[in-house]
């Protein structure tokens, strides 16, 4: 019960803290334990795209067909959300769908650590979302009408809008990595204390796992805060793409 107690101590004291891995190793080379789940992952996704596509057939295996549904799904997404044009961000939108997945469900295998539950990895995410649609929207606006966008009316005011459009630009994709990092982080502390009450105040020959029904909620949420996050930047991308040529 004491061991239980410093615990809960530890965690409350450092609550941003990784809960334990088999990778707290790679903090000795000053590797954050989340960064280093996070590669495994990616690790995980390359070696997967590399076994899918090392064979493709006119006649697909199992393999194949499971990452064409993948691709399709993606696309149709895409196309929902965005437009006609909007298979265009597949490979943005679907990368970040499958990497967030995959990094909110790593983290119910016990031994390992949800990268998604760090909010600078989240805030990273949001980097990207947000340089990726400036980028885009420069595209497909150009240069002069998308700083106009910025400057607003009358133009007298841009030195005050312009500012204040680039915060707001910069507060939607940080408000997907806060919400993805409050659910993460607060399932995995919320499971890490249900497995702690089970292995300290459980007898050892009936042991009853607490966490259980949580981690089986869990699974579904990961999948929902991945399709959110995913859903926003398509949304983001279809308002600044609304008045882009849709393709002939």
């Amino acid at each position: 019960m004491e061991e239980f107690e410093r615990e809960m101590a530890h965690l409350l004291e450092h609550p941003f803290a990784p809960h334990g891995g088999w990778l707290h190793w790679a903090s000795r080379w000053g590797i954050d334990d989340f960064v280093a789940w996070s590669w495994v992952v990616i690790a995980g996704l390359v070696l997967f795209a590399a076994l899918a596509t090392r064979r493709w057939q006119l006649r697909p295996g199992r393999l194949q067909n499971l990452v064409e549904w993948i691709v399709e799904s993606l696309n149709h997404f895409c196309r929902g959300v965005i437009g006609p044009h909007g298979d265009r961000y597949t490979s943005l939108i679907g990368s970040l769908f499958l990497y967030i997945l995959l990094m909110n469900l790593i983290g119910l295998i016990p031994g390992f650590t949800s990268p998604t539950a760090s909010l600078n990895m989240n805030l990273a995410l949001a980097g990207v979302v947000f340089v990726a649609v400036q980028v885009i929207g420069i595209r497909e606006q150009g240069l002069l009408n998308y700083l106009k966008h910025f400057a607003g009316e009358p133009l007298w005011m841009a030195p005050l809008m312009f500012p204040i459009h680039l915060i707001g630009e910069f507060a939607k994709p940080m408000s997907l990595a806060l919400r993805l990092f409050g659910n993460i982080f607060g399932e995995d502390t919320i499971i890490v204390v249900l497995a702690m009450l089970s292995a300290f105040l459980l007898p050892r020959f009936l042991p009853i796992p607490f966490q259980f029904p949580l981690m089986l909620f869990a699974l579904f949420t990961s999948f929902v805060q991945a399709l959110i996050f995913s859903m926003l930047t398509a949304v983001y991308i279809a308002l600044i793409t609304e008045h882009a040529e849709e393709p002939h």
